[in-house]
């Protein structure tokens, strides 16, 4: 990121952080504010269970999946917990979206200590890079569809938007 990015980045920073704090005082002690969580779920087709499994156990390091039965399910969820936090649980369905059509949904992202490492691995284990023009950010489909994105954990927004020519 150059000196001129990082200043307006930091400029926008303090702009938020202020803003925020004076939402903060504005709301009363019993309102929560809305945050995201580090568990997500998805659906996947059952044919792309064994690819989906060697994806997050082997190739993101997650290892093996916990089994979560739940009641009319045709076969258990399967969760993954990532070594650094955050874990993800699989529905499989044959109602899940197609590969083309999960490609639209939700993207999410995969903090790593080493991203260059991490994203060697993956297309090595030979998961489909995803182009997105306006961001640096590396992009896979993992077995199903589902787009994944690789940051990096000590810089998350580093790889952000590209900036015009």
């Amino acid at each position: 990121m150059s000196s001129t990015n990082r200043r307006k980045f930091i400029a926008r920073s303090i702009g938020v952080a202020a803003a925020t704090t004076t939402y903060q005082t504005a709301a009363s002690a019993e309102e929560s504010m809305p945050a995201f969580g580090n568990r997500a779920h998805i659906f996947a087709p059952p044919d792309v269970k064994d690819d989906l499994i060697r994806c997050f156990s082997v190739v993101l390091g997650c290892g093996a999946p916990m089994a979560l039965h739940a009641p009319g399910l045709a076969q258990p969820m399967l969760a993954f917990k990532f070594p650094g936090g955050g874990s993800l649980s699989v529905e499989f369905t044959e109602d899940a979206l197609d590969l083309q059509r999960a490609r639209r949904g939700a993207w999410m992202e995969i903090w790593s200590g080493d991203p260059a490492a991490l994203k060697k691995r993956v297309l090595a284990a030979g998961f489909a890079e995803v182009n997105y023009p306006a961001t640096n950010t590396f992009y896979f489909a993992a077995p199903g569809g589902q787009v994944l994105g690789i940051v990096s954990a000590q810089n998350p927004a580093g790889g952000e938007l590209k900036n015009k020519p």
